[in-house]
C-alpha cells in the first residue's frame, strides 16, 4: 500500500469502517432471513422441488459468490477503483430482488413456475455479488489496516448477528401456519423483508470511500492470469495449505443444508422451530464474536480458523447421534445444540477466512490471489448438489457420516497451518 492511499484511509478510516459495519449488519439480517440452510431449503421444498435442488441452494449462493471472480480478476486487477464494479453488481441484485418479491405474490397459483423463475433469480443475484467479491475484498484491504481487519469483520459479523435476531423473530412468526398467511405468500413477505435489507446493505457499502490505486501490473489476458494463479499455488506454500483447507471446509459443509429438513421430516419437530434455531444461532455467535474478533487481532487468524473447524466439526456427530433416539417434538430444544455450535463457529470462520487471505497475498497481487482462491471455492461449493443425491440414495445418517469424514479432514490441515504474524526461526 502506498504512502498516499494509506493517509486518504486514516483521513477516511472512521466513514469508511462504519458504512462497512452497517452494510455487515444488512447483509446479516439477509443471510438470515433468506438462509439456504434453513428457510430457502424449506420454500423449495415446499414448491415439489426435489432434494437434489436442496442441496442446489447452498452451491448456488456460494458458488455465484466465488465462480466469477477469477474470470474477471484480469480486468478488475487494472482498475484504480474498484467501486465502479461493485455498483454495477448492486443494480443487478436490486432487480433481481424486486423480480422476486413480484413473482412470489403474483404466481401463487403455478408452484412449478415460480420454482423455476425463483432458481433463475437466485442464480442471477448470486453470480452478480460473486461480480462484486473481488472489488469488496480490494476496497476492504485499501481502506483498513491489518491490525483493524479482525474488528471490521468482527464488528460486520457482531452487528449482523444482532439484526439476525430480528429476521429469526420474523421468520418464526411468518412459519407458523397458525398466525402467518398462506404458503406463498408467507415467503413472498420474507423475501420483501430481505429485499429490503439488500438494498440498505448494498447503498452503505457502495458509499465508501476508495483511494485510488495505480496497478504496477501490466494488463494481462485471461490465459495469462491462469499462468499466473497456477505459479502462486507452486510458489507460496503457506497459501497452498490455506486453499487446500478452506477447500476440504467447504466439502465438509455436504450435509449443512439438511439439518433442518431432518429435523422436521425425520426427528417430528415441528417446522416453526426454525425460526428458533436461527435465533439459537445468531445468540451464539452474537457472543462470540467479540472473542474471535479479539483473538484474531492480538493472536492472529491461524487459531481462529482452527476454532471455526473444531466447531463445524460437531455438527455431523451431534445429527449422527440424535438419529438413535425416537422422534419427537421433545428434541426440539436438545436438537438446537447443532446450530449453538454453528452459531459459534460461522463467525470464526467470517474473521478468519479473508483475514488470512488479505495478510498473507501481497499487495499488486490481491486481486489475483482473492478471485482465485474463491473461484476454486466455488467449485468446492457444488458439493451439497452431490449430498442431496447421497441423501436420496443411501438417507441421511450416511451423508452424515460422509460429512463426519471430511470434518476431520478439514480440521488436521487446519491444524497444520502456521500464523503468517510469527517471525520464520
Amino acid at each position: 500500500m502506498s504512502s498516499t492511499t494509506r493517509t486518504f484511509a486514516a483521513k477516511n478510516f472512521r466513514r469508511n469502517f462504519t458504512l462497512g459495519i452497517i452494510s455487515g449488519a444488512s447483509f446479516g439480517f439477509v443471510d438470515s432471513i433468506v438462509s439456504p440452510y434453513l428457510v430457502l431449503s424449506v420454500f423449495v421444498n415446499a414448491l415439489g422441488a426435489p432434494n437434489l435442488l436442496v442441496g442446489l441452494l447452498p452451491a448456488i449462493n456460494n458458488g455465484g459468490w466465488y465462480l466469477p471472480q477469477f474470470l474477471i480478476s484480469h480486468r478488475i486487477q487494472q482498475l484504480p477503483r474498484k467501486q465502479v464494479v461493485y455498483r454495477s453488481a448492486a443494480v443487478v441484485r436490486a432487480i433481481c430482488w424486486v423480480s422476486l418479491i413480484a413473482a412470489t405474490f403474483l404466481i401463487a397459483h403455478n408452484p412449478a413456475l415460480l420454482l423455476v423463475i425463483f432458481f433463475a433469480l437466485y442464480t442471477i443475484n448470486n453470480l452478480a455479488a460473486g461480480c462484486a467479491g473481488t472489488p469488496f475484498m480490494d476496497i476492504v484491504a485499501k481502506t483498513i489496516p491489518v491490525e483493524r481487519r479482525g474488528s471490521y469483520f468482527g464488528g460486520r459479523d457482531l452487528w449482523g448477528a444482532l439484526t439476525a435476531l430480528a429476521a429469526g423473530y420474523l421468520v418464526s412468526l411468518l412459519l407458523n401456519p397458525n398466525i402467518a398467511p398462506p404458503f406463498p405468500t408467507n415467503f413472498g413477505l420474507i423475501f420483501l423483508f430481505a429485499g429490503i435489507g439488500v438494498f440498505f446493505g448494498l447503498g452503505t457499502f457502495a458509499a465508501v470511500h476508495e483511494p485510488a490505486e495505480t496497478s504496477s501490473i501490466k494488463s494481462i489476458t485471461f490465459l495469462e492470469q491462469v499462468r499466473a494463479a497456477r505459479h502462486l499455488v507452486r510458489a507460496n506454500p503457506i497459501y497452498r495449505r490455506f486453499l487446500l483447507t478452506r477447500i476440504v471446509l467447504a466439502i465438509s459443509d455436504i450435509a449443512t443444508p439438511f439439518y433442518a429438513i431432518y429435523a422436521t421430516r425425520v426427528l417430528g419437530i415441528p417446522a416453526e422451530t426454525i425460526g428458533a434455531y436461527i435465533g439459537i444461532a445468531t445468540l451464539a455467535g452474537l457472543l462470540a464474536n467479540p472473542l474471535w474478533s479479539r483473538m484474531s487481532d492480538r493472536r492472529g487468524n491461524r487459531i481462529v480458523l482452527l476454532g471455526a473447524a473444531s466447531f463445524l466439526l460437531t455438527l455431523p456427530a451431534l445429527a449422527i447421534l440424535f438419529g438413535f433416539l425416537p422422534s419427537s417434538p421433545a428434541l426440539a430444544l436438545p436438537f438446537g445444540i447443532l446450530f449453538l455450535f454453528n452459531g459459534i463457529a460461522r463467525p470464526a470462520a467470517n474473521i478468519a477466512y479473508p483475514s488470512y487471505l488479505l495478510e498473507i497475498a501481497p499487495a499488486p497481487e490481491r486481486p489475483l490471489y482473492i478471485s482465485f482462491t474463491n473461484t476454486i471455492l466455488g467449485i468446492a461449493t457444488f458439493v451439497p448438489v452431490i449430498g442431496g443425491a447421497l441423501l436420496d440414495l443411501f438417507g441421511f445418517r450416511a451423508l452424515f457420516v460422509i460429512a463426519l469424514i471430511v470434518s476431520l479432514l478439514a480440521w488436521w490441515l487446519a491444524r497444520g497451518m502456521i500464523e503468517p504474524r510469527q517471525p520464520a526461526k
